[in-house]
């Protein structure tokens, strides 16, 4: 493995392989790919100080660990949000609403765990008839555990009909391989789900609101769009800095040129809000099955379940209260926990599996990105080392 270099960073995405010197003559093991999903507004970039933190404690247990696993961090932002975006981009009028985005993200999975494979494949210099496997986390941040959550069933159901088509059919092996190239192979070991929007996110007084405004003013994409024109048409770029920090309630400067290059974007501000209306439209009742939460009605059947982790906020202006008790009660077994430590006890399903579910008790609020990413990858670390140890 090549000695670890810096993290690839731009406005759009964010990647980097985290390799430990003990390690890095040895490849032994699957690889671990930990892919982000980010909320509403998708721009990755309000994360990469969460990544840096990140990195950092997953760094510092690999130097104290023999066994710890080789990273791949990957990051992009959600359809619609880059901010690099050629100018035929521009023109086009199509906006993309939640299922648009779980399939672009489906999409960049899948080609990083392409990419992936044949990073280590080539590493390996040797064995080519190895199969490399990785083992993939989703993190999901609002509502990208949501679109984590169908990531997971959706990566069930194709393993399934893989199965199934494998079971029913004895064609050459070339088939399958060019199947395989189309669905790359990985183990989905876990979601990790922060702040998560997963049910009735209009009942969420941040959801009340919104819904309430979009029933009065049916165009408020467009209005809000135009109004971000002007501004940032008319503001000089000092005076536009000036604006946001004072509405952000003077975060650290790297959100505040995120937010600058978010409402100077030619799409940005109207695909946030096409793409918040699509989600208080879609996000309700709870109708996946148990398996997808990681829930076994046998103990033989746990084998194969995507392990969760649920990280909820107290006071959560996008979670109601009653919406997030219904969830542990239902779900994690009524053994959801106020422990503030990022650990508890999963869920008590029939068969003894389900999610472990967590209450924050610190006061990290939902945009935690911005003034708190420290202390959640502290928090993601110890739930990434119990994952894979």
């Amino acid at each position: 493995m090549p000695p670890e270099i810096d993290p690839h960073m731009t406005p759009d995405s964010f990647f980097h392989t985290l390799c430990d010197k003990k390690s890095s003559g040895s490849l032994s093991g699957s690889p671990v790919l930990i892919y982000f999903i980010s909320g509403n507004p998708g721009l990755i970039s309000y994360y990469y100080p969460f990544f840096t933190h990140l990195i950092e404690k997953l760094r510092a247990w690999s130097s104290e660990d023999d066994a710890c696993p080789r990273f791949h961090l990957y990051g992009h932002s959600l359809a619609g949000f880059e901010v690099s975006s050629s100018p035929s981009d521009y023109h086009t009028s199509h906006y993309h609403d939640l299922e648009d985005q779980i399939r672009f993200v489906q999409r960049k999975l899948d080609d990083c765990v392409n990419s992936v494979v044949a990073s280590e494949t080539s590493a390996l210099n040797h064995a080519n008839d190895e199969t490399i496997r990785p083992r993939v986390i989703l993190i999901g941040h609002s509502v990208g555990t949501y679109i984590a959550m169908e990531l997971i069933r959706r990566h069930r159901e194709r393993c399934s009909a893989s199965a199934s088509t494998s079971a029913s059919t004895s064609l050459t092996s070339s088939f399958s391989s060019s199947a395989d190239q189309n669905h790359p192979s990985f183990t989905l070991t876990s979601g990790i789900l922060l702040f998560p929007t997963v049910v009735d996110i209009a009942k969420s007084p941040s959801g009340r609101k919104l819904t309430t405004l979009l029933s009065i003013l049916p165009h408020l994409a467009l209005i809000a769009s135009l109004f971000a024109r002007v501004l940032t048409t008319l503001l000089p770029a000092f005076l536009l800095r000036t604006v946001v920090r004072l509405a952000m309630g003077s975060p650290p400067s790297d959100a505040v040129d995120t937010t600058c290059r978010f409402l100077a974007s030619k799409r940005g501000v109207r695909q946030a809000l096409h793409m918040a209306a699509s989600e208080m439209s879609t996000i309700n009742s709870d109708e996946w099955a148990d398996e997808v939460w990681g829930i076994a009605s046998t103990p033989e059947n746990e084998e194969g379940l995507t392990r969760l982790f649920f990280y909820y906020g107290r006071g959560d202006h996008w979670v109601a209260e009653e919406t997030r008790e219904e969830i542990i009660a239902l779900r994690g077994g009524g053994n959801g926990s106020s422990s503030s430590n990022g650990r508890a006890k999963g869920g008590e399903g029939e068969g003894g599996s389900g999610p472990t579910m967590v209450v924050c008790e610190e006061g990290v609020p939902h945009a935690f990105c911005l003034r708190h990413s420290e202390v959640m990858a502290e928090k993601v670390a110890g739930m990434v080392r119990e994952i894979v140890r």
